[in-house]
Protein backbone atom coordinates (compact mmCIF):
# COMPACT_ATOMS: atom_id res chain seq x y z
CA UNK A 1 0.00 0.00 0.00
CA UNK A 2 2.84 2.60 0.67
CA UNK A 3 4.19 1.84 -2.80
CA UNK A 4 1.19 2.04 -4.58
CA UNK A 5 0.28 5.68 -2.46
CA UNK A 6 3.75 6.76 -3.28
CA UNK A 7 3.81 5.74 -7.03
CA UNK A 8 -0.08 7.57 -6.95
CA UNK A 9 1.74 11.23 -5.47
CA UNK A 10 4.36 10.80 -8.42
CA UNK A 11 1.32 10.90 -10.60
CA UNK A 12 -0.16 14.22 -9.14
CA UNK A 13 3.59 15.40 -9.37
CA UNK A 14 3.81 15.00 -5.64
CA UNK A 15 7.22 14.58 -4.38
CA UNK A 16 7.52 15.97 -0.43
CA UNK A 17 4.76 13.64 1.07
CA UNK A 18 7.25 11.93 3.31
CA UNK A 19 5.91 13.67 6.71
CA UNK A 20 2.44 12.63 6.25
CA UNK A 21 2.75 9.21 3.97
CA UNK A 22 1.75 7.50 6.69
CA UNK A 23 -1.24 9.23 7.60
CA UNK A 24 -2.52 9.41 3.93
CA UNK A 25 -1.85 5.58 3.52
CA UNK A 26 -4.00 5.00 6.56
CA UNK A 27 -6.94 7.35 5.55
CA UNK A 28 -6.59 5.39 2.18
CA UNK A 29 -7.02 1.94 3.45
CA UNK A 30 -10.17 3.04 5.48
CA UNK A 31 -11.54 4.54 2.55
CA UNK A 32 -10.98 1.57 0.52
CA UNK A 33 -12.73 -0.92 3.32
CA UNK A 34 -15.40 1.45 3.62
CA UNK A 35 -14.79 3.13 7.17
CA UNK A 36 -15.51 6.87 5.48
CA UNK A 37 -15.51 8.27 8.73
CA UNK A 38 -12.53 7.12 9.92
CA UNK A 39 -11.09 8.00 6.52
CA UNK A 40 -12.00 11.25 6.26
CA UNK A 41 -10.74 11.91 9.99
CA UNK A 42 -7.33 10.28 9.01
CA UNK A 43 -7.07 12.93 5.98
CA UNK A 44 -8.14 15.72 8.39
CA UNK A 45 -5.25 14.89 10.39
CA UNK A 46 -3.10 15.05 7.47
CA UNK A 47 -4.10 18.54 5.74
CA UNK A 48 -3.63 19.62 9.70
CA UNK A 49 -0.14 18.14 9.56
CA UNK A 50 1.19 18.79 6.29
CA UNK A 51 3.18 22.15 5.18
CA UNK A 52 1.62 24.49 2.04
CA UNK A 53 2.84 22.86 -1.15
CA UNK A 54 1.27 20.30 -3.67
CA UNK A 55 0.81 17.59 -0.30
CA UNK A 56 -1.01 19.59 1.08
CA UNK A 57 -3.13 20.61 -1.82
CA UNK A 58 -3.61 16.88 -2.58
CA UNK A 59 -4.92 16.39 0.89
CA UNK A 60 -7.21 18.42 0.88
CA UNK A 61 -8.76 17.77 -2.42
CA UNK A 62 -8.46 14.02 -1.06
CA UNK A 63 -10.74 14.77 1.49
CA UNK A 64 -13.03 17.15 -0.41
CA UNK A 65 -13.77 13.57 -1.98
CA UNK A 66 -14.08 11.40 1.23
CA UNK A 67 -16.39 14.13 2.64
CA UNK A 68 -18.63 13.77 -0.15
CA UNK A 69 -18.92 10.56 -0.66
CA UNK A 70 -19.78 10.35 2.75
CA UNK A 71 -22.66 12.66 2.94
CA UNK A 72 -24.15 11.43 -0.39
CA UNK A 73 -24.56 7.81 1.36
CA UNK A 74 -26.61 6.44 3.32
CA UNK A 75 -23.64 5.53 6.23
CA UNK A 76 -24.00 7.50 9.72
CA UNK A 77 -22.27 10.33 10.58
CA UNK A 78 -22.27 12.56 13.10
CA UNK A 79 -23.39 15.71 11.40
CA UNK A 80 -26.69 13.96 10.14
CA UNK A 81 -29.47 12.17 12.09
CA UNK A 82 -31.84 9.66 10.90
CA UNK A 83 -35.32 11.31 10.44
CA UNK A 84 -38.68 8.89 10.46
CA UNK A 85 -41.68 10.43 7.58
CA UNK A 86 -44.37 11.38 9.39
CA UNK A 87 -47.86 12.09 8.10
CA UNK A 88 -48.19 14.82 5.58
CA UNK A 89 -44.39 15.31 5.26
CA UNK A 90 -42.84 15.83 2.18
CA UNK A 91 -39.40 16.19 0.78
CA UNK A 92 -39.66 19.89 0.60
CA UNK A 93 -41.38 20.07 4.30
CA UNK A 94 -38.45 18.05 5.96
CA UNK A 95 -35.85 20.30 3.83
CA UNK A 96 -37.10 23.56 5.14
CA UNK A 97 -37.11 22.00 8.77
CA UNK A 98 -33.43 21.00 8.25
CA UNK A 99 -32.26 23.98 6.26
CA UNK A 100 -31.14 21.87 3.71
CA UNK A 101 -31.87 21.22 -0.06
CA UNK A 102 -34.63 18.63 -1.35
CA UNK A 103 -31.91 17.99 -3.64
CA UNK A 104 -29.15 16.72 -1.14
CA UNK A 105 -32.24 14.85 0.88
CA UNK A 106 -32.63 12.66 -2.43
CA UNK A 107 -28.77 12.27 -2.96
CA UNK A 108 -28.71 11.19 0.27
CA UNK A 109 -30.92 9.06 0.45
CA UNK A 110 -30.94 7.43 -3.11
CA UNK A 111 -34.77 8.93 -3.97
CA UNK A 112 -36.13 9.45 -7.23
CA UNK A 113 -38.29 12.23 -7.51
CA UNK A 114 -40.44 13.33 -4.71
CA UNK A 115 -42.24 9.95 -3.58
CA UNK A 116 -41.05 9.57 0.15
CA UNK A 117 -43.00 6.67 2.60
CA UNK A 118 -44.99 7.04 5.94
CA UNK A 119 -42.53 5.60 8.35
CA UNK A 120 -39.21 5.79 6.20
CA UNK A 121 -35.87 6.84 7.68
CA UNK A 122 -33.74 9.53 6.05
CA UNK A 123 -30.72 10.43 6.21
CA UNK A 124 -30.84 14.40 7.45
CA UNK A 125 -28.12 16.93 8.28
CA UNK A 126 -28.65 19.05 11.20
CA UNK A 127 -25.42 21.05 10.31
CA UNK A 128 -25.18 24.16 7.69
CA UNK A 129 -23.00 25.03 4.94
CA UNK A 130 -20.69 28.26 4.98
CA UNK A 131 -18.82 29.13 1.96
CA UNK A 132 -15.57 31.41 1.98
CA UNK A 133 -14.29 32.47 -1.10
CA UNK A 134 -10.58 34.22 -0.89
CA UNK A 135 -10.19 36.39 -4.44
CA UNK A 136 -6.33 36.61 -4.43
CA UNK A 137 -6.24 32.54 -4.34
CA UNK A 138 -9.65 32.38 -6.68
CA UNK A 139 -10.56 29.41 -4.47
CA UNK A 140 -13.97 28.75 -2.69
CA UNK A 141 -13.60 26.58 0.63
CA UNK A 142 -17.28 25.26 2.19
CA UNK A 143 -17.02 24.26 5.62
CA UNK A 144 -19.98 22.06 6.77
CA UNK A 145 -20.58 22.67 10.44
CA UNK A 146 -16.97 24.26 12.23
CA UNK A 147 -15.56 21.48 9.91
CA UNK A 148 -13.72 22.13 6.46
CA UNK A 149 -15.79 20.33 3.83
CA UNK A 150 -14.63 21.04 0.27
CA UNK A 151 -12.21 23.19 -1.88
CA UNK A 152 -13.55 24.50 -5.45
CA UNK A 153 -11.33 26.50 -7.68
CA UNK A 154 -12.83 29.83 -8.75
CA UNK A 155 -12.91 32.44 -10.97
CA UNK A 156 -13.59 35.84 -9.59
CA UNK A 157 -14.10 39.41 -11.43
CA UNK A 158 -11.48 40.18 -13.80
CA UNK A 159 -11.69 43.78 -12.58
CA UNK A 160 -11.28 43.48 -9.13
CA UNK A 161 -15.00 44.11 -9.10
CA UNK A 162 -16.08 40.98 -6.92
CA UNK A 163 -17.66 42.58 -3.88
CA UNK A 164 -16.09 41.61 -0.22
CA UNK A 165 -17.88 41.40 2.48
CA UNK A 166 -20.67 38.88 3.71
CA UNK A 167 -23.56 37.62 1.71
CA UNK A 168 -26.68 35.12 1.66
CA UNK A 169 -27.93 33.03 -0.94
CA UNK A 170 -31.49 34.60 -1.43
CA UNK A 171 -32.28 32.35 -4.74
CA UNK A 172 -31.17 29.25 -6.33
CA UNK A 173 -32.56 28.59 -10.50
CA UNK A 174 -31.61 25.94 -12.54
CA UNK A 175 -30.50 26.69 -16.19
CA UNK A 176 -30.92 30.55 -15.28
CA UNK A 177 -31.55 33.08 -17.72
CA UNK A 178 -28.67 36.43 -17.88
CA UNK A 179 -29.27 39.89 -18.69
CA UNK A 180 -25.86 41.44 -20.11
CA UNK A 181 -24.66 43.45 -17.79
CA UNK A 182 -23.74 46.00 -20.37
CA UNK A 183 -26.67 46.17 -22.98
CA UNK A 184 -29.58 44.59 -20.32
CA UNK A 185 -29.70 42.09 -23.11
CA UNK A 186 -32.20 39.00 -21.64
CA UNK A 187 -30.67 35.63 -22.90
CA UNK A 188 -32.40 32.40 -22.11
CA UNK A 189 -30.34 29.67 -20.94
CA UNK A 190 -28.78 27.37 -23.98
CA UNK A 191 -28.38 30.47 -26.43
CA UNK A 192 -24.92 30.41 -27.58
CA UNK A 193 -24.60 33.98 -25.82
CA UNK A 194 -25.42 32.85 -22.70
CA UNK A 195 -22.17 32.67 -20.31
CA UNK A 196 -23.43 31.91 -16.76
CA UNK A 197 -23.52 28.22 -16.90
CA UNK A 198 -25.89 25.41 -15.52
CA UNK A 199 -26.94 26.89 -12.46
CA UNK A 200 -26.95 30.43 -10.71
CA UNK A 201 -26.89 30.73 -6.55
CA UNK A 202 -28.08 34.52 -6.36
CA UNK A 203 -27.01 37.22 -3.34
CA UNK A 204 -28.29 39.58 -1.28
CA UNK A 205 -25.99 41.61 -3.05
CA UNK A 206 -28.08 42.24 -6.39
CA UNK A 207 -26.26 41.38 -9.57
CA UNK A 208 -23.78 39.07 -8.06
CA UNK A 209 -24.03 35.71 -7.20
CA UNK A 210 -22.45 31.88 -7.53
CA UNK A 211 -22.44 30.12 -11.50
CA UNK A 212 -21.01 28.27 -13.91
CA UNK A 213 -19.55 29.05 -16.88
CA UNK A 214 -18.98 28.13 -20.70
CA UNK A 215 -15.40 29.30 -20.60
CA UNK A 216 -14.07 26.25 -17.53
CA UNK A 217 -10.28 26.97 -18.85
CA UNK A 218 -10.23 30.06 -17.68
CA UNK A 219 -11.22 28.89 -13.81
CA UNK A 220 -8.62 30.04 -11.58
CA UNK A 221 -8.06 33.36 -13.14
CA UNK A 222 -9.86 36.50 -12.27
CA UNK A 223 -11.62 36.69 -15.77
CA UNK A 224 -15.62 37.02 -14.39
CA UNK A 225 -17.64 40.09 -14.78
CA UNK A 226 -17.79 40.10 -10.92
CA UNK A 227 -19.45 36.91 -9.75
CA UNK A 228 -17.97 33.93 -8.58
CA UNK A 229 -18.02 31.46 -11.29
CA UNK A 230 -17.27 27.07 -11.60
CA UNK A 231 -16.93 24.40 -13.38
CA UNK A 232 -20.55 23.68 -14.14
CA UNK A 233 -20.52 20.11 -12.93
CA UNK A 234 -19.18 22.01 -9.70
CA UNK A 235 -21.59 24.52 -9.04
CA UNK A 236 -24.32 22.10 -9.81
CA UNK A 237 -22.68 20.26 -6.87
CA UNK A 238 -22.94 23.40 -4.37
CA UNK A 239 -26.49 23.70 -5.68
CA UNK A 240 -27.29 20.34 -4.09
CA UNK A 241 -25.29 21.05 -0.82
CA UNK A 242 -26.21 24.99 -0.40
CA UNK A 243 -30.02 26.24 0.62
CA UNK A 244 -31.53 29.37 0.46
CA UNK A 245 -30.17 31.20 3.41
CA UNK A 246 -26.59 29.93 3.47
CA UNK A 247 -23.85 32.87 4.60
CA UNK A 248 -20.91 33.31 1.76
CA UNK A 249 -17.85 35.28 2.97
CA UNK A 250 -15.71 36.88 0.06
CA UNK A 251 -12.00 37.93 1.32
CA UNK A 252 -9.70 40.04 -0.57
Amino acid sequence: MIRWLCFSLVLYGITQARDVSPLLERAEMAYQAGRWNESRSTFARAVALAEEGEVKDWAIQRLGGVNLDLLFSRLPQEECVRVQVMSGDSLDRIAKRAGTTVELLRKTNEIQGDTIRLGQQLKVPILTFRAEVDISANILDLSFGDRFFKRYRVSTGAGGNTPVGEFTIVNRIVHPTWWHPETGEKIPYGDPRHHIGSHWLGWDRKGFGIHGTDEPEKIGEPASLGCVRLRNQDVAELYTLLPVGTQVVVKP
